[in-house]
């Protein structure tokens, strides 16, 4: 081995996994939020130093909106299989609102990381504000693309697809801020339960 073998590479960036840490970071900020997770918690957790986290993604501040973002971009694409891209109409609506239900019943349950973030940083900044609608935007897409189906399936007039998307929405959101306050499975069902009544056609 040469001596230019043994010099030490000072300096060099140490590698690891992106998206593996970005998940890791993303579970953090959503089990303890924004405010309470500390640079000091993000380096115990990922196993990097200060200094990899601040060149790979900057401040706490970026960091977090990355994560937001990485959030919504996964929502999206569980939206889009479970609403988009369903085949039925009320069907696939209830059962997006099953997987909700399902999520109330685990033990530590901590709800939607985007209603979280909306609740917590209710003066945050433009482009979390801008985060959280697009996550509203998302849920209302996949609402709309279902009840369409509905339509076509005869089990709901097409003049009440916008109202019904809408209160959909707002249904998804308060369910929630409830599972993240730690309702139980019972509560969370009876409110899905009168949401799928006031779907169905009497």
């Amino acid at each position: 081995m040469t001596a230019a073998d043994t010099t030490p590479q000072i300096g060099r960036p140490r590698e690891f996994d992106h998206d593996a840490v970005l998940d890791a970071v993303v579970e953090l900020f959503w089990e303890k939020g924004f405010g309470a997770t500390s640079v000091g918690d993000i380096v115990a957790r990922t196993g990097l130093s200060k200094s990899s986290l601040y060149g790979a993604f900057g401040s706490k501040d970026a960091l977090f909106e990355t994560a937001l973002d990485r959030y919504v971009d996964d929502h999206q694409q569980m939206v889009a299989e479970r609403l988009l891209n369903g085949n039925r109409g009320l069907d696939d609506i209830e059962a997006f609102f099953a997987q909700v239900v399902e999520e109330a019943s685990r033990e530590h349950s901590q709800g939607c990381f985007a209603v979280n973030t909306a609740t917590e940083l209710r003066n945050a900044e433009p482009i979390v504000v801008q985060l959280g609608v697009r996550h509203r935007d998302i849920l209302r897409g996949g609402f709309t693309g279902a009840l369409n189906r509905a339509v076509e399936l005869d089990e709901v007039d097409a003049d009440r697809v916008p109202d019904l998307a809408n209160m959909l929405v707002t249904t998804a959101l308060g369910l929630a801020v409830m599972v993240g306050g730690g309702a139980t499975a019972d509560e969370v069902n009876t409110h899905v339960a009168a949401t799928r009544n006031s779907l169905r056609r009497p």
